[in-house]
C-alpha cells in the first residue's frame, strides 16, 4: 500500500479543483478552487510577472528607506534651487553627463520639498516599477505570453548590477529612465517590423528621443534595435543577408533613428562647452586592464548573482564589488555553459550574445574609456553602475538566445491555457535529453538567484544613508532657529555629501536659500563668526594652525606697541597651506579706521571698528608672525592671532 505522500504526489490539482462540487463543503481543496478560477482566468503569466514585480519594488523601496542623498545629489540639488529653468540648465554638463531628463526632474523636486528623501525615492521606484513592466510587455511581444519568459523577467528584477546605481538618486536617474526608454523603443519598434504601421515607428522614435535625453548612452539604442532586426526578425538565412534585408526593408526607421541620433548628437557636441573636463587619450594597457576587470569582477559575477562580497567606500553610502576569486571562475565556467547550452540548441544564439557584448563594448565601456579612464582603472572596473545599464540588454539577449520569436499573432503570442480536466498521462512527456537541460537550466537559474538575493542583501547590510540623513536634519533644524544673515564661514562636509571643492554652503544653503551669510574666504571684521560642524550644528569659527606667543612684555592683555607698530609673534610657524589669519583687537578711536598687517612678506591693508571685534584676512603659506602698523595718534590693543586653517570650536576643542 503506498503511503499518503506518495498518493499527493500524483495529484493534478487541476483535475482536482475541476471535479469539486460547486457547494465545496470543507475540503481544503474546495477553499482554494475560485483562487485558481480567478488566476486561470486572468492569464497566470500575467499574474506572475506582477507579483515578481511588486515584490521587487516592495524589497528596494526597503532598501532605499536606509539610504539617502549622496556626493553628486547635493550638487545638483544646489544647481537646481541656483538655477532657473532654461534650456543652458538643463544641458549643463559640468563634470558629469548630459542628462536632460534627470535634470528636470530634479528642478522639479527641488523646488517641490529640498531633501524630501521620500519623494525622491518614489520617483525612482516608480521608474524601477515601469522599467519591469516595459520588460514584461517586450518579452510577450518577442516570445508570447509563455513560462518561459519569467525567467529573462526574474534576471531583469534580481540581478543585483543594477543595486548600487539605484541607492544613488543621481545615477538612478541616469540608468532608470535609460531603461525603460529601452524597452518600449525596442517594444513599438518590433511592432513596427511586424506591422509597418507609422504609429508604432512614431512611438519607437519617441522613446529613442526619450533615451538619449536621459543618458546619453541612449545613443546606443538605436544600434540594439537595428542588431535584434537584423538578427532574428527578417527571416532565415545568414546575418550578413538579414542585415541587407533590415536595411533595406525598413531603411524608413533607420533614417528616423539617425536623424535622431544626429540631432542630439549636435546638442550634445554644443553642452560639452560647459563641461569642466576634457576627453583624455588612455593608454593601451590601461584599456585592456579596465575592459578585462569590468568582464572578470563586475559582469560576468553580476550575471550570475554575484558579486556576493562587496567593498565599503568611507562613508559607507555607497560600495563596489569585490568578489571572491572562486566566483569568478564560477562564472567564467557558467557563462561557457549557458552560451554552449544555447548553441546546441538554436544556432543562432550566438547572435544574441554577440548583441550582449557589442552593447558592453559601446554603452558600457567606451564612455568610461574616453571619459575618464586615467582616474584608477581598476576602481572603475569594480563600481557596477557603469553595467547596471547591461542588466535589461542582458534579459532580451538570454530570451533570444533560448526562445523562438513568435511573429506576434494571437495564436502563437498566448498559447492556450491547458485544460485542467485533462490527466498528466494525456500530456505529451518530455524526453529524457529534455528533462536534463530543464534540470541544468534550473539548477543555473537557482545559483543566480540565490546569488542575487544574497549580493543584494549584503549590499543592503554595507551601505547606509543615516550619517548624511542625521547631518541634514541637524542642518535644516538650526538654521530655522538662527536669525537671518547670521555670517557663516564655508567649511568641509561629512564625506557622505561631499562634493569636489563644494563645502557647506552648497549642501545647507538650498534648505532655506538667502536666509544666512555665507563667506568663502574671511576679510575684515567679523564678529561671531560661526561654522557648521560635522554633525550639522553650528559652532564658533576658529582657526587652527599656530597662536600668538607670550610677548617681551606685555600690559593689561595686549601686545606692546613701537613706533607705531604691534609685533605678534606665534609659539611656531604656522602651517604650509595657512590661509586664513584671525586678529582679536581693540580699536579706541570712536570711528573707523584702517590698519596694515605683514604676514611673512605680504602686506594687507584691513579695515577696523572701533571697540571689541574680531577680524580675519586671507593668507598664504607659513609665518612665524605678524606686524601691524597703526596710524600716529591711534591708540589699538592687539589681544591674540592665529594663522592657519579655519574650523568649528567643537567643545571638546574648546575645552582643552
Amino acid at each position: 500500500m503506498s503511503s499518503a505522500g506518495e498518493d499527493l504526489q500524483h495529484v493534478d490539482p487541476g483535475k482536482a479543483l475541476a471535479r469539486l462540487p460547486e457547494g465545496g463543503g470543507s475540503d481544503a481543496w474546495a477553499d482554494l478552487r475560485p483562487a485558481y478560477r480567478w488566476i486561470q482566468g486572468r492569464r497566470p503569466i500575467l499574474v506572475a510577472a506582477i507579483v515578481l514585480i511588486a515584490v521587487q519594488i516592495l524589497w528596494r523601496a526597503q532598501f532605499l528607506s536606509r539610504m539617502y542623498f549622496y556626493r553628486d545629489d547635493f550638487f545638483n540639488l544646489d544647481f537646481a534651487i541656483r538655477s532657473p529653468f532654461s534650456w543652458h540648465y538643463l544641458t549643463y554638463v559640468g563634470t558629469g553627463h548630459l542628462e536632460i531628463v534627470q535634470r528636470a526632474i530634479i528642478w522639479l523636486l527641488a523646488r517641490t520639498s529640498v531633501y524630501n528623501w521620500g519623494l525622491a525615492s518614489a520617483v525612482s521606484l516608480a521608474f524601477l516599477a515601469a522599467a519591469g513592466l516595459a520588460a514584461f510587455a517586450l518579452l510577450r511581444s518577442l516570445f508570447g505570453e509563455r513560462p518561459a519568459i519569467l525567467v529573462p523577467l526574474a534576471i531583469y528584477v534580481l540581478c543585483p548590477l543594477g543595486i548600487a546605481a539605484l541607492g544613488w538618486w543621481t545615477v538612478a536617474l541616469e540608468s532608470l529612465p535609460l531603461q525603460l526608454a529601452l524597452f518600449m523603443a525596442l517594444n513599438a519598434h518590433v511592432r513596427y517590423v511586424r506591422t509597418s504601421r507609422t504609429r508604432h515607428l512614431v512611438t519607437a522614435a519617441c522613446w529613442v528621443s526619450f533615451g538619449m535625453l536621459s543618458f546619453e548612452k541612449g545613443l546606443a539604442v538605436p544600434l540594439l534595435l537595428f542588431a535584434v532586426t537584423a538578427a532574428f526578425l527578417v527571416g532565415g538565412g545568414s546575418w550578413a543577408a538579414a542585415t541587407v534585408r533590415a536595411l533595406t526593408r525598413y531603411r524608413k526607421a533607420w533614417l528616423v533613428y539617425a536623424a535622431i541620433m544626429i540631432g542630439y548628437a549636435l546638442v550634445l557636441a554644443t553642452s560639452l562647452q560647459t563641461s569642466t573636463s576634457s576627453p583624455l587619450v588612455p593608454h593601451a594597457s590601461a584599456v585592456l586592464k579596465f575592459s578585462w576587470d569590468v568582464v572578470k569582477d563586475s559582469l560576468l559575477p553580476g550575471a550570475i548573482g554575484g558579486p556576493w562580497q562587496w567593498w565599503t567606500l568611507p562613508g559607507r553610502a555607497y560600495a563596489i564589488a569585490n568578489p571572491p576569486a572562486a566566483l569568478t571562475w564560477l562564472a567564467f565556467i557558467i557563462a561557457i555553459t549557458v552560451v554552449a547550452a544555447s548553441l546546441l540548441r538554436r544556432r543562432v544564439s550566438w547572435r544574441a550574445w554577440a548583441t550582449f557584448a557589442a552593447w558592453v563594448v559601446v554603452a558600457d565601456m567606451l564612455p568610461v574609456i574616453i571619459a575618464r579612464l586615467n582616474w584608477y582603472p581598476i576602481l572603475l572596473a569594480l563600481d557596477t553602475r557603469y553595467v547596471a545599464d547591461a542588466v535589461p540588454v542582458l534579459a532580451i539577449c538570454v530570451g533570444l538566445a533560448f526562445l523562438p520569436v513568435t511573429d506576434g499573432s494571437e495564436a502563437s503570442a498566448v498559447p492556450a491555457p491547458a485544460d485542467p480536466r485533462a490527466g498528466a498521462h494525456e500530456r505529451p512527456q518530455p524526453s529524457s535529453a529534455e528533462r536534463m537541460w530543464r534540470s541544468t537550466a534550473s539548477a543555473v537559474f537557482a545559483v543566480f538567484a540565490v546569488g542575487a538575493i544574497w549580493s543584494a542583501g549584503t549590499y543592503e547590510g554595507a551601505t547606509t544613508g543615516q550619517p548624511a540623513a542625521s547631518f541634514i536634519a541637524s542642518a535644516a533644524e538650526t538654521v530655522a532657529t538662527v536669525p537671518s544673515g547670521t555670517h557663516i564661514l564655508d567649511g568641509a562636509v561629512p564625506d557622505q555629501v561631499k562634493v569636489a571643492a563644494n563645502g557647506t554652503h552648497a549642501v545647507i544653503g538650498v534648505i532655506q536659500p538667502g536666509k544666512l551669510k555665507w563667506i568663502e574666504r574671511p576679510k575684515g571684521t567679523l564678529d561671531g563668526l560661526r561654522m557648521f560642524g560635522p554633525d550639522g550644528r553650528l559652532y564658533p569659527a576658529w582657526v587652527y594652525g599656530a597662536a600668538s606667543g607670550p610677548p617681551r612684555s606685555r600690559r593689561h592683555g595686549c601686545f606692546p606697541e613701537r613706533h607705531g607698530q604691534i609685533v605678534v609673534n606665534f609659539y611656531h610657524s604656522s602651517p604650509y597651506l595657512s590661509t586664513v589669519l584671525r586678529v582679536g583687537y581693540i580699536w579706541a578711536p570712536h570711528t573707523a579706521g584702517q590698519i596694515y598687517i605683514s604676514y611673512g612678506g605680504s602686506f594687507h591693508a584691513l579695515r577696523v571698528e572701533p571697540g571689541l571685534h574680531a577680524a580675519y584676512l586671507p593668507v598664504d603659506g607659513p609665518a612665524l608672525g605678524i606686524t601691524v602698523t597703526v596710524p600716529s595718534g591711534s591708540r589699538m590693543c592687539i589681544g591674540d592671532a592665529e594663522a592657519g586653517a579655519p574650523g568649528p570650536q567643537l567643545p571638546s576643542q574648546a575645552q582643552s
